[in-house]
């Protein structure tokens, strides 16, 4: 019965309610507007971009898909805070007058942000070792950098999943 609330509170994210669910997600309402429009300040950027460029400042713990970011992207063309140039075929967004406005008076907003992304990129600061979550981002973390950094090694990418599979298997025969 003990084994079975702690379960269900690590499944709340510690939330203390039951159910499902997968904890708190990294950007709140109208932080991925924020964090877009932060990017396009840094440099232009088309769709594919923004993605690729969140998932690796999150160290591959977040990469919003394209069915969330392109509709965001969207909004923001309509609200004026960014336009979209075609460039080599596709759209690349440029940040507004309205965009640098917008980030000016959001700027505590988008600092906020940014640690939370750095803390995904970083989660070896965690320190509770009964924390199986953040253990398991500790472990995405790592293993995206090891993959990214020698993407074309592959005896190096059949060792890291050697040492996946590994783990797995020790997981699994703890019963």
């Amino acid at each position: 019965r003990r084994a079975m609330k702690h379960y269900m509170k690590m499944r709340s994210g510690g939330r203390g309610h039951r159910g499902g669910g997968r904890g708190r997600r990294p950007l709140g309402h109208g932080d991925l507007r924020l964090l877009i429009l932060s990017l396009i300040d840094e440099a232009p950027r088309h769709g594919y971009d923004l993605i690729t460029e969140i998932e690796t400042r999150t160290g591959g713990a977040y990469k919003p898909s394209p069915g969330v970011m392109y509709p965001a992207l969207e909004v923001i063309q309509d609200m004026g805070f960014a336009e979209a140039k075609v460039d080599g075929g596709k759209k690349v967004f440029h940040l507004t007058d309205a965009g640098k406005a917008e980030l000016d008076a959001n700027t505590e907003a988008v600092e906020a942000i940014e640690a939370r992304l750095d803390a995904l990129a970083h989660p070896e600061t965690l320190d509770d070792p009964a924390d199986v979550r953040a253990a398991m981002r500790r472990l995405r973390h790592s293993t995206f950098r090891a993959v990214m950094a020698d993407w074309d090694d592959t005896a190096r990418l059949t060792r890291i999943s050697d040492i996946l599979r590994k783990a797995r298997e020790d997981v699994e025969g703890l019963d």
